[in-house]
């Protein structure tokens, strides 16, 4: 996606930033499901619709499932008040994604402190729910790794002209800091 498009969908995060976590989620596939446990996935999905219905299949069978550009894990859904075909429109899926990504950032910078290690913290929780999984299972580094574009800056307050930010996530509420 053109960044003018992400920051229409996210306005808090820099495109640079969503991008590069749309690239480690989905490889930009919008209709990507992933069944958590499950050890063979189901094929690809060729629609919205019929992305939902398998995926509500296998969470009528317990399972939950990450969908879409930014993996929205299913056990999201109710909270942000969305369907199952609902998530899996782009700019839908980012918004959600985006502010799962924030809230994570928010919480981990209470207790980290503002700046990388917050963002790791954050990018751990996005992909297990919590600080320290994703250290482990290697989710960060994936982000960190030769070759990957890397994630930019935090901030925790809006620029002046968002067009022009810089890679950024934003933080509505707290004080502007900025993550080196």
């Amino acid at each position: 996606m053109i960044g003018a498009a992400l920051l229409a969908c996210a306005p808090n995060i820099a495109p640079a930033t969503l991008e590069t976590v749309i690239r480690v989620e989905s490889g930009g596939d919008p209709l990507a499901l992933h069944v958590n446990g499950l050890r063979l996935q189901p094929p690809p999905a060729k629609t919205a619709a019929e992305a939902a219905r398998i995926a509500e299949s296998y969470v009528r069978r317990g399972f939950s499932v990450d969908l879409g550009l930014m993996q929205v894990n299913s056990r999201h859904l109710a909270t942000h008040g969305v369907t199952m075909e609902a998530v899996l429109e782009p700019c839908t899926n980012i918004r959600i994604g985006a502010a799962i990504l924030t809230d994570n950032y928010a919480a981990a910078a209470r207790t980290l402190g503002d700046g990388q290690p917050a963002l790791q913290a954050a990018l751990s929780a996005y992909n297990t729910g919590d600080f320290v999984r994703g250290f482990a299972n290697g989710y960060v580094a994936r982000y960190f790794a030769p070759g990957a574009t890397p994630v930019g800056h935090m901030m925790l307050a809006a620029p002046a002209n968002p067009y022009t930010a810089d890679t950024s996530v934003l933080a509505r509420g707290a004080s502007h800091v900025r993550i080196e």
